[in-house]
């Protein structure tokens, strides 16, 4: 050999012993082939993965006989079909993301595996790297698993990643929140696409979410009560939990929900039913006190006709018999009789108009509500400010409820709150009625259990579907407010209690 040849074979060693050196270093399995596909190189990352224990178990055998001569069912791969020894042919790289290679014991395991053309000392060989995917192939066999178990579950279940995007959802998950595909929702923002406001359009930021939180904690958190938007942005409403979730790319969340939807209009259903029951009862209680309360008032007048008018015409009658029979005998007595039998007639009918104006004044009837109360205002001995804002004439049942209820509520309040003013409000707001007696007085006020006094009064109120609130704290005053719905049903149900 001469010198040139000698120093050639001396460059192409130290050139190989510099690349061994480099390949030393690199954790990435590789190895290098010659221009016939005889391994030359290969690093200890490369030896290990194939299950060697020394480089010089692979260098001088052929690379593919020896680790690609296979396919995954057994059967023979001939070399001249081998995909990664064709950049030796043409000078192109190739890539393959899902391959093969063969153990040093016969086991075979999936690679991503590069093959790129490299010009050695001896001609065109290739530099083969590879990416052992065992591991992330159990992992998407895994989740392939278990996608598919979901799928069968009827509970809607969803996975999002580290970022928070969504990685799967079931089909139960799509339906609830109103998408048809999967790829509607995968990859994009969990929070911004279903939890982004609030149920009353207000927005939910990211930041104040418990989903959020527990994701970024890798914590599990329930909730019995909370929303989602569905595709067509109305609100769902939920009970979930979620929990930590290993995937390939970090620790992500998978989130448990069931739609309460179902559930709470249950529950008010049944929260209404037993306000309607409560209600029925109290009206039945309120039709019986107020029944009791017109027998004592229909006592009272029957006590007050025989005491009051009736006794001034039975004496206005006889003293007219008396005058007849002195007419003859003593003009002068007959006289002076008749003008006592008239006072007395007089006073009877003054009692009988005072009785009448306490059953159903005539003012009412001519001019209504508000003029009536302001009449009936004035004849108290405390000043009554009257503020009132009706419009309109109510149905005459409806406006006598409402003269009595002020009318008892003034009563009260003269006899028993000490006031120096009295204020009567009335006013509507749209279908609703308000009616409010406020005083200065002592406050404390109570309803009794009877149907007098502050009973009868929210007896009178409910007798019109209304509802009477009392705010009387001591020594501040008390002040009766009703709300009264003014429909058709209201109006009704106030003819048939006043029969």
């Amino acid at each position: 050999m001469d010198s040139r040849g000698t120093e050639r074979d001396t460059g192409q060693r130290r050139a190989d012993g510099s690349l061994d050196a480099i390949l030393q270093c690199v954790a990435l399995p590789v190895w290098v082939v010659d221009h016939a596909g005889v391994v030359v190189l290969v690093n200890p990352a490369a030896v290990a993965a194939l299950g060697y224990d020394d480089p010089s178990e692979l260098r001088g055998r052929h690379g593919h006989d020896t680790v690609h001569y296979k396919r995954p069912d057994g059967s023979p791969f001939p070399r001249e079909e081998c995909p990664l020894l064709a950049p030796i042919r043409t000078g192109a790289p190739v890539h393959r993301d899902e391959d093969w290679l063969v153990r040093r014991d016969g086991t075979m395991f999936p690679v991503s595996v590069t093959a790129t053309a490299a010009d050695l000392p001896s001609g065109r060989g290739v530099v083969m790297t590879f990416v052992d995917m065992t591991a992330q192939r159990e992992a998407e066999q895994g989740l392939r698993e278990r996608d598919a178990i979901l799928a069968q579950v009827a509970q809607p279940v969803w996975v999002v990643d580290h970022e928070g995007r969504f990685h799967y959802a079931n089909p139960a998950a799509l339906a609830a929140l109103g998408y048809d595909d999967p790829a509607d929702l995968v990859g994009k923002p969990g929070h911004e696409t279903v939890h982004y406001k609030y149920p009353d359009g207000t927005p939910f930021h990211e930041g104040e979410c418990a989903v959020a939180r527990a994701r970024n904690t890798g914590q599990t958190h329930q909730e019995r009560e909370d929303w989602l938007v569905r595709k067509d942005g109305s609100i769902l409403r939920i009970a979930y939990s979620t929990a930590p979730f290993e995937l390939p790319g970090g620790l992500g969340a998978v989130t448990a929900f069931t739609d309460i939807e179902d559930e709470l209009e249950a529950q008010r259903v049944a929260r209404e039913r037993d306000v309607a029951r409560a209600r029925a009862e109290e009206l039945r209680a309120a039709r019986r006190r107020m029944i009791e309360a017109a027998d004592a008032a229909r006592e009272q007048l029957t006590r007050d006709l025989h005491d009051g008018a009736q006794q001034q015409f039975v004496s206005a009658l006889l003293t007219f018999q008396l005058a007849e029979r002195k007419t003859g005998t003593d003009p002068e007595a007959a006289v002076r009789l008749h003008r006592e039998a008239m006072d007395q007639t007089r006073a009877g009918l003054a009692q009988l108009r005072d009785l009448a104006a306490g059953i159903h004044p005539g003012i009412l009837t001519d001019r209504g509500l508000g003029p009536a109360v302001e009449a009936l205002a004035s004849r108290l001995p405390v000043p009554v400010t009257v503020d009132d804002g009706l419009r309109r004439r109510l149905p005459a049942p409806v406006e006598a409820s409402l003269y009595f209820f002020v009318s008892e509520a003034l009563t009260n309040a003269v006899k028993h709150a000490s006031a120096r003013h009295l204020r009567v409000r009335i006013a509507t707001d749209g279908d609703r009625l308000d009616v409010a007696v406020a005083d200065d007085g002592v406050g404390g006020a109570a309803p009794t259990a009877r149907g007098t006094g502050l009973a009868g009064l929210a007896d009178r109120i409910a007798a019109l579907d209304g509802e009477l609130v009392i705010s009387s704290p001591p020594g501040r005053g008390t002040t009766l407010h009703a709300a009264i719905p003014v429909d058709s049903a209201a109006e009704r149900r106030s003819v048939h209690l006043t029969r």
